[in-house]
């Protein structure tokens, strides 16, 4: 059984996260062919979509957790199977969390708040999560 405070739990929690975007945008995509405001032949692409929706807000927090999450399998897979690496378990738990308050700002708003937060997200898990003595 897996550790669920491991580095590599923190990687499924990741994953998780990343999936749950295109489990929302496929509910958002049914709810609005059920109700008739699109045709199935309507929808348009889900890159670089517009974030005046919740649909596209969403779509771009996925792309940006999908983008990041091929970099933390990489650097959690390596540190994992390096025989005498220091545990990075703590890091990874801080990652989640950062990306997770990063793409819950994403989707809830792209004014002055929501885009400051998202920033402020973005800025701790780019550089200072690094420096917090995990």
């Amino acid at each position: 059984m897996m550790d669920p405070t491991s580095s590599l739990a923190a990687l499924m929690a990741f994953a998780g996260l990343t999936f749950l975007h295109v489990a929302i945008e496929v509910i958002c995509r049914q709810f609005m062919f059920i109700s008739g405001k699109i045709k199935p032949t309507e929808f348009g692409k889900s890159r670089n979509a517009s974030e005046d929706t919740f649909q596209g807000r969403v779509s771009n927090s996925h792309l940006n957790c999908l983008e990041n999450l091929q970099l933390a399998t990489v650097v959690i897979l390596i540190n994992h199977l390096a025989e005498g690496a220091p545990d990075i378990s703590k890091q990874c738990w801080y990652y989640v969390a950062a990306r997770t308050g990063q793409a819950l700002s994403h989707c809830a708003s792209v004014g002055l708040v929501g885009v400051t937060s998202r920033f402020l997200f973005f800025f701790d898990v780019q550089g200072p999560s690094h420096f917090h003595g995990l």
